[in-house]
C-alpha cells in the first residue's frame, strides 16, 4: 500500500510538479494569505515574466482532495489548466496602473473585530462594528469574480487616500453591482429555479410597486449575491427602503453576502434577534462569511442606522 504524503511533503511535491509543466520558466511561490475573518490559507502562485497578476491556488483544499483519493498528477493538470485559462483572458494581462483601475475599485463590508490583523495591512473605513475595505475588480463573468485586495502599498503607489478610494469605490460598486431588495421567499425561489447567478428578474421588483409588508423578511444584497452586504452603503439605499416600509426596520447581518431587513411592527425583540444571529453565525454560516453578531436598527425619522443596544 502506498504511503500517504504529509501536508508538507504534498506541498513541496505539488510545487515541483507544477513547475515542470512550465519547463522551469516560471517560479512557484507559496505564501500565507489572510482571508476574511483572519482565516489563514497557504496560497501557491505561478510567477511568469511579463505577468503582473497570478491567481492563488489554496493548497489546503487540494490536500483535502488528495486525501480523498485524487491523483497528484490530476491535481497538477487541473492547476495548470486553470492558470492557463485565466492567463488567456483579461486576468493574465491585467494592468494594475491607477488609470486602468480607477473605474474598477469596489468596496466590501467585513467584521472589524474579526479582521484586526488584516486591517493593519490595508486601507479601511470604520462603519458601526464593521469595516469598509477595498478591492480592484479584475474579472467578472458567469463563473465568478476575480479581484485584487487593495493594500496600503497599492494605495500609496496610486497616490490615493482612503477618502478618494471610498469615493471611487462606492460609485463603482453601486454601478457594477446594483442592489437587490426583495422578499426572502422570492430570492430563494429564484435561486432554486435559475441556473443564472445573476438575478435581473428580481432586481427592481419591489421598486416597481410590489412591496407588501406581509412578505417580510426581506433581503438586501446585490445583483450577483456576492459581498452584497455592501449595498447598505449605497446612496439613499436605506432611505428609499424606508419610504416603502414607512416604519423603522431591523437589519440583520445574515453574512457578508446579504442582509435581512425586517420592518419594525412592535412585536420584535432586539435581544431575541441578536441571540438568533449569534446562533446562526455559529452553526450555519461559514466562518469566512460571518459579518457580525450585532443587530442594527434604521430610524426612518432620523435617517440613521445604529447598533441595537
Amino acid at each position: 500500500m502506498d504511503s500517504i504524503y504529509t501536508y508538507q511533503e504534498f506541498k513541496h511535491l505539488l510545487a515541483e510538479e507544477v513547475k515542470k509543466n512550465f519547463n522551469n520558466t516560471a517560479d512557484i511561490e507559496v505564501h500565507t494569505v489572510i482571508k476574511n475573518n483572519s482565516l489563514e490559507l497557504e496560497g501557491m502562485i505561478i510567477v511568469e515574466e511579463g505577468r503582473s497578476v497570478s491567481p492563488n491556488f489554496y493548497l489546503e483544499f487540494y490536500y483535502e482532495d488528495y486525501l480523498k483519493g485524487a491523483d497528484i498528477g490530476d491535481i497538477v493538470k487541473s492547476i495548470t489548466e486553470k492558470y492557463n485559462k485565466m492567463q488567456n483572458n483579461e486576468f493574465g494581462s491585467f494592468n494594475m496602473d491607477i488609470n486602468n483601475c480607477m473605474d474598477k475599485i469596489v468596496c466590501r463590508l467585513v467584521s472589524f473585530e474579526r479582521n484586526s490583523r488584516l486591517l493593519e495591512e490595508i486601507p479601511y473605513i470604520p462603519f458601526l462594528d464593521m469595516a469598509i475595505i477595498f478591492y480592484c475588480l479584475v474579472t467578472e463573468d458567469k463563473n465568478g469574480i476575480g479581484s485584487v485586495r487593495i493594500s496600503n502599498s497599492i494605495m500609496e503607489d496610486w497616490g490615493m487616500t482612503v477618502k478618494t478610494l471610498y469615493t471611487a469605490a462606492i460609485n463603482n460598486t453601486e454601478r457594477l453591482f446594483p442592489k437587490v431588495f426583495c422578499p426572502l421567499k422570492l430570492m430563494l425561489q429564484n435561486m432554486l429555479n435559475s441556473e443564472d447567478k445573476d438575478m435581473p428578474e428580481i432586481f427592481g421588483s419591489i421598486e416597481n410597486g410590489c412591496y407588501n409588508e406581509e412578505e417580510a423578511p426581506f433581503i438586501l444584497t446585490n445583483c450577483r449575491g456576492i459581498n452584497g452586504s455592501a449595498a447598505i452603503l449605497y446612496q439613499d439605499c436605506l432611505k428609499d427602503i424606508g419610504k416603502m416600509t414607512e416604519t423603522g426596520m431591523y437589519i440583520i447581518p445574515s453574512s457578508i453576502h446579504e442582509l435581512l431587513i425586517i420592518p419594525d411592527d412592535g412585536q420584535l425583540s432586539a435581544d431575541g434577534l441578536k441571540k438568533m444571529v449569534e446562533e446562526v453565525n455559529t452553526s450555519c454560516v461559514a466562518a469566512e462569511e460571518v459579518l457580525s453578531d450585532m443587530v442594527y436598527y434604521y430610524s426612518v425619522e432620523k435617517n440613521i442606522i445604529e447598533i441595537c443596544s
